[in-house]
């Protein structure tokens, strides 16, 4: 089974997790501690439940752009922080009341989760299409108030913990294990079986039940009459005098450490997602080993180190930062390696645990230092949260958004390691006593650590021609051009093969007579419509498709929303295509498609070509769902045309079905309309005949090859029901007969999308 690391890591953290119940606890609230800790367990799925199907849902309204997912995802992560500076205030104003408010907060939460989508539905029809001010705004004003109250319920438990146990380390490490060990479970849940099987509504239901019995439960507990006969604790007897790490030292460290462990994860995803083949279960599976990771570390950390002195915990966390950096910048070559092996994506999930363990290890751990067991621990401890986020948000912009745009996958691999390497490097010169130095040892490793990252640098040779081929021939020979934007990676092979993230899109040809791009899909439009004056297409790619529509005798305007840019840098060096860009008629969008159509709903056109990706593919659905093809069908004039790449998806034929009275499949395009569908092969023949790019005609006259072509295409026209149809032509009757059953795809249940056993053709 492909997920059996993650699974076996989730089990090792539960069994932590009945270690913490029923072996580390020898405390008169045991059994209080169980059920907070069950409960705080509890929260933590329906959060992340939230975060993933939420993210899906502003993305539909919002786009899958670079800026607009850096928008969404700092827009969530910014209402934790703010919820952690409010759950502090609230468990200082009353801190006896804190597993009430916990459980107000949790119910809270179920009534925006059930609500949620029928809110996002509505503001959709008043903000989407908006630009990129609008989208930080209502992203932000959508998300405020369900995450201020998951970010306050941390501090809020810490502080009632703290004041039955007297000890801030191991309040902060049971409440932050056990709560990230529930996103990391949702996160698995989320990735096998919710999303597939519910779809986002049932997920969120599914979320909301979570949310109402912690809350209902927590509430009722929180009612109980207080004991008097229970003695106080006494507080932890280091002070925090002595601890050589403060408050603002703390805030400053725990911002780093969210930033670079942030940074990583973005990193690990892309070479997740390029070995994965882009599906969406690879980020959530990613994230639950991460999570999983993050758990185990706060947890096991603390108890190492619960009676060491606060020298031995700040070199603690000094190496954990060095060793983190010096092996983080390994870990995109072991993927690549293993995808040379033939291993699963997966197989090296258990050091992503560890290195997430250590990386996680630090929170807590600063909470032990720096915030003292009294009346403001839950305070201290959301100033030192609040700051983990503001890190975290920073990384996810400067990181995500900026550095990506600017550097390639090794440099800020790289970089990020050496940032690690010198933070841990600055943690171990605080921990010095007397002495002007750390210990040798110490130094000996920040020094192993300055050494290993650089070298590093050798292990991404060739890694995205191993992430994309794995063990085949292809993965021997350097790419002929490969662009890194935040975007994603676009590869080109020296035969001219374009790969999107390691998934391939096409060729760099548009020669009918050598048609390894089936050309011939594009040039049938004039065959189904006399004069496709406008149109528009939903993806460039390598601009060979985009050169037949700009160079069609009948066109007149050819508009062109590409999300990626990097394609605009690669069409120039490629002479079929580099007239592309210059032609008058061309008119180039960076933009989500989607997103584009809704901010222009006064723009008609005669065709809409979409060469949509696999239907596999992560976010593929937004462009294959009956929320889309509605969209499109609103943007065609009389007798319009969408014509669409299905990639042999039976599902994705039947929802165009669905919406379209007339329909023609075309190989594995599928052309429909609101109008009957009517084939002229002497008009196409004619058609073609006038066709010239660059000045040169597309089937030469005086070309035997060209006008042999020309004759398989009068012939093609006349395949119509014939078999096999994925090589030919069926009409809208036959296609009825053959996936009039099949589902139908929509926003909510993402289609296939969530499977990771559809077969994939390279791989």
């Amino acid at each position: 089974m492909v997920t059996t690391p993650v699974l076996l890591l989730l089990l090792f953290d539960l069994l932590l997790f009945l270690a913490a119940a029923f072996y580390f606890d020898r405390s008169e609230q045991k059994w209080e501690n169980l059920l907070l800790s069950a409960l705080f367990l509890c929260s933590g799925m329906p959060a992340l439940i939230y975060q993933i199907v939420w993210q899906r849902a502003l993305f539909a309204i919002y786009g899958v752009n670079a800026e607009s997912v850096a928008v969404v995802v700092s827009a969530f992560m910014l209402g934790l922080g703010l919820g952690s500076l409010a759950g502090g205030w609230l468990s200082a104003r009353f801190p006896r009341h804190g597993i009430l408010i916990f459980g107000l907060a949790e119910l809270g939460i179920a009534a925006f989760g059930l609500a949620s989508l029928r809110i996002f539905s509505w503001a959709a029809a008043y903000t989407a299409g908006g630009n990129l001010l609008s989208v930080i705004v209502f992203s932000f004003a959508l998300l405020m108030i369900p995450t201020i109250l998951m970010g306050a319920t941390l501090p809020i438990l810490v502080e009632h913990l703290v004041r039955r146990s007297g000890r801030v380390g191991a309040s902060v490490s049971r409440l932050y294990f056990v709560n990230t060990l529930g996103s990391a479970l949702a996160c698995y849940l989320c990735a096998m079986y919710l999303l597939r099987l519910w779809g986002q509504s049932g997920s969120v239901s599914v979320a909301a039940c979570l949310n109402t019995v912690v809350g209902g439960t927590a509430y009722l507990y929180g009612r109980r009459p207080a004991s008097s006969s229970a003695a106080a604790p006494e507080p932890e007897t280091a002070s925090r005098t002595d601890s050589p790490i403060k408050l603002p030292t703390a805030m400053l460290l725990a911002g780093l450490s969210g930033f670079i462990a942030l940074g990583f994860e973005i990193a690990w995803f892309r070479v997740f997602a390029m070995s994965s083949a882009d599906r969406a279960p690879a980020f959530a599976l990613l994230l639950s080993t991460f999570l999983a990771g993050v758990a185990a570390g706060s947890f096991v950390s603390e108890k190492l180190t619960q009676k060491a002195a606060p020298q031995t915990v700040v070199l603690v966390i000094g190496v954990l930062l060095l060793v983190s950096g010096g092996v983080s910048a390994y870990l995109p070559g072991l993927v690549a390696t293993a995808r040379v092996q033939g291993w699963s994506f997966l197989s090296p999930a258990p050091v992503f645990f560890l290195t997430a363990a250590m990386l996680g290890s630090v929170l807590p751990l600063l909470c032990q230092l720096s915030v003292s067991a009294d009346e403001k621990a839950g305070s201290g401890v959301s100033l030192i949260y609040v700051s983990n986020i503001v890190g975290s948000v920073l990384g996810s912009l400067g990181i995500g958004f900026v550095l990506m745009q600017r550097f390639g996958l090794r440099q800020i691999s790289l970089q990020l390691g050496f940032l690690a390497v010198l933070t841990g490097g600055m943690v171990l010169f605080l921990a010095r006593k007397e002495s002007r130095l750390p210990p040798a040892w110490a130094l000996l490793l920040l020094i192993a650590a300055l050494v290993a990252v650089p070298m590093a640098s050798s292990t991404f040779d060739s890694l995205y021609e191993k992430l994309t081929f794995g063990n085949r021939d292809e993965a021997r020979t350097a790419f002929a051009h490969t662009v890194e934007n935040r975007n994603g990676v676009i590869s080109v092979t020296k035969d001219d093969a374009v790969f999107g993230g390691g998934v391939y899109d096409g060729f760099f040809r548009i020669d009918p007579s050598h048609d390894v791009n089936l050309i011939l899909r594009a040039l049938f439009l004039s065959a189904v419509h006399p004069a496709p004056k406008r149109i528009l297409m939903i993806g460039l790619a390598s601009g060979s498709w985009g050169q037949v529509f700009a160079n069609h005798p009948q066109v007149e305007a050819l508009d062109v929303v590409e999300i990626n840019p990097g394609y605009l840098q690669l069409i120039p060096q490629y002479p079929v295509v580099r007239s592309f860009l210059q032609n008058p008629k061309v008119h180039v969008y960076v933009d989500d498609g989607r997103r584009w159509l809704v901010a222009h709903p006064e723009a008609r056109y005669d065709a809409i070509i979409c060469n949509s990706t696999y239907f596999w593919r992560d976010h593929s659905t937004g462009l294959l769902s009956v929320e889309f093809f509605k969209m499109a069908r609103d943007h065609l004039n009389a007798g319009g045309i969408y014509y669409f790449n299905t990639t042999e998806s039976a599902e994705a034929i039947a929802t165009a079905l669905h919406v379209f009275p007339y329909g023609l499949r075309v190989v594995n395009f599928m052309l429909v309309s609101d109008s009957p569908v009517e084939i002229s092969t002497s008009r196409w023949i004619d058609t073609l005949r006038q066709y010239k790019i660059d000045g040169r005609y597309l089937f030469d006259p005086a070309d035997p090859l060209a006008q042999h072509t020309l004759a398989q295409y009068e012939q093609f026209a006349n395949t119509i029901n014939l078999r096999p149809v994925q090589f030919g032509l069926q009409s809208f009757d036959s296609l009825r007969k053959n996936y009039g059953r099949e589902r139908i795809i929509t926003d909510n249940n993402m289609g296939r999308e969530w499977e990771l056993d559809v077969p994939i053709p390279w791989h």
